[in-house]
């Protein structure tokens, strides 16, 4: 309160000056005010490049009980991925992840339609083998996990956000809109489910999610699950660096 109270004083004070002068200077003209511009989501694939970071963890509450049962026993999950993307089609990427029944630590390489692939401090090998296959297959970057092929578009992204209540952040020197979204709200805007599946209702998720203010690329999300007795059961976050970095640079490794 009393920092909104200063505040309203401080403009008040700014308008008194403005008063002011404008007695003193009958005759000056004053400059029009910019028109703002009105916020438009950027897809990343509109982007020249740009590097990723996801950490993702996976309790089995978050989970169906059969697929815990199944794929964790009764355990937890952890990928991390980083990487670089160099649109339209190159991508690096380096995984370290725990599934429970297998572990990988695995580093790929996508051109086009060719994949290479290394373990670590291995050598270098075109495409894919053995269970490792299973993880590279997958996309960790924030298109994949968030837009894909079937996820919203940038104006149904930029539509959905619009009337939505946020704040202003700086995220790496970037001034960005910081939307909190429930459940609900998060699958609303990014039409699907928010990494949860209904089996689990006892678990509330927070979605937190960052978009540059001019640019309106997706700069981050944040996404985290609890149980009743209040234990982060789940936690994703994915965040985007060097936008449009000349120095990002994707080649076939042999």
């Amino acid at each position: 309160m009393t920092r909104v109270l200063a505040r309203h004083t401080a403009v008040l004070g700014v308008l008194l000056i403005g008063v002011a002068l404008a007695g003193c200077n009958k005759g000056a003209k004053k400059d029009p005010e910019p028109t703002p511009t009105a916020f438009k989501v950027t897809s990343l694939d509109a982007l020249k490049s740009y590097r990723f970071s996801s950490d993702i963890l996976v309790s089995s509450e978050a989970l169906d009980p059969q697929m815990a049962q199944s794929l964790l026993q009764g355990g937890t999950f952890r990928i991390k991925a980083t990487g670089a993307k160099v649109n339209p089609d190159r991508q690096q990427s380096k995984f370290d992840a725990d599934l429970g029944f297998l572990k990988v630590n695995l580093e790929t390489v996508n051109i086009g339609k060719e994949q290479w692939s290394r373990e670590l401090q291995g050598q270098w090998q075109k495409g894919i083998a053995g269970p490792a296959a299973l993880l590279a297959t997958s996309d960790f970057s924030p298109q994949g996990l968030f837009s894909g092929t079937t996820g919203p578009s940038s104006a149904q992204l930029t539509q959905r956000l619009e009337g939505r209540a946020f704040t202003t952040d700086t995220i790496g020197g970037v001034t960005a809109r910081h939307y909190v979204l429930d459940r609900k709200g998060f699958e609303e805007v990014f039409g699907t489910q928010s990494a949860v599946p209904e089996s689990a209702k006892d678990v509330t998720t927070q979605a937190d999610v960052w978009f540059a203010e001019k640019q309106g690329v997706m700069l981050r999300v944040l996404i985290t699950g609890k149980n009743p007795q209040q234990k982060e059961v789940l936690h994703v976050d994915v965040q985007v660096t060097d936008i449009d970095a000349a120095t990002t640079k994707i080649e076939p490794p042999i």
